[in-house]
């Protein structure tokens, strides 16, 4: 039988990529937000994301998404990065 981490492998690939791509463009700016607030911030994105969709039939960017949740992660989980 199939299971979601069968997955995990060609989705850490996939989302290692995005994330480099987004490196390039946006280089660490995502350690200059601090972690409060972010989740009203990643709603947002998610939000139009969604419009996006609907309104311009635009795909989905559920590596973005999972971009955006990794972040989250480790704002969360390593708290000594926005310590001075």
């Amino acid at each position: 039988m199939t299971k979601t981490w069968d997955y995990i492998q060609e989705f850490s690939d996939a989302l290692k990529n995005q994330l480099e791509e987004d490196d390039k463009r946006w280089g660490d700016t995502w350690l200059q937000r601090i972690p409060e607030g972010q989740e009203i911030r990643i709603e947002e994105h998610i939000k139009t994301y969604f419009d996006q969709f609907r309104n311009a039939s635009r795909p989905i960017p559920w590596l973005m998404i999972a971009g955006l949740t990794l972040i989250a992660w480790v704002r969360e989980n390593h708290p000594e990065l926005w310590k001075k």
